[in-house]
């Protein structure tokens, strides 16, 4: 087995997935930002299940393309 091997290989820690070893599905990578949300928001979208956290980066996008900010 050799270096590309374990770049590509899930990591656990018993029973728990710690790293996925896979390239980003997408050519588009995000960025890994700390920000602070109301707690009502962060509830709102942990309650919609797995996925939360790409459906509100979803729906920002959306708020985006629908309010555009003007860029100086």
């Amino acid at each position: 087995m050799d270096d590309a091997f374990f770049e590509r290989a899930d990591e656990f820690v018993g029973e728990r997935l710690v790293r996925r070893g896979r390239p980003p599905k997408s050519g588009r990578t995000k960025q890994l930002l700390s920000v602070r949300y109301d707690v009502e928001v962060i509830e709102a979208f942990r309650e919609t299940g797995d996925g939360w956290q790409s459906r509100m980066n979803d729906a920002l996008k959306q708020f985006l393309a629908e309010h555009p900010i003007k860029r100086t």
